[in-house]
């Protein structure tokens, strides 16, 4: 079996975004503020998934 390691994998690291206080819309890509439970544009809902 040897001296064999498994190769290392890089770590995931959390998304840092230097636009803390504000939010992409999920369906147009508009970023709006925090504030905003709906995108200013299409009026989708924040956290609503395109899938």
């Amino acid at each position: 079996m040897g001296d064999k390691k498994s190769p290392t994998r890089p770590k995931r690291q959390a998304k840092q975004t230097a636009d803390d206080g504000y939010w992409d819309c999920s369906v147009c890509t508009f970023k709006n503020t925090a504030e905003a439970f709906k995108c200013s544009i299409c009026d989708v809902r924040k956290g609503t998934s395109t899938r």
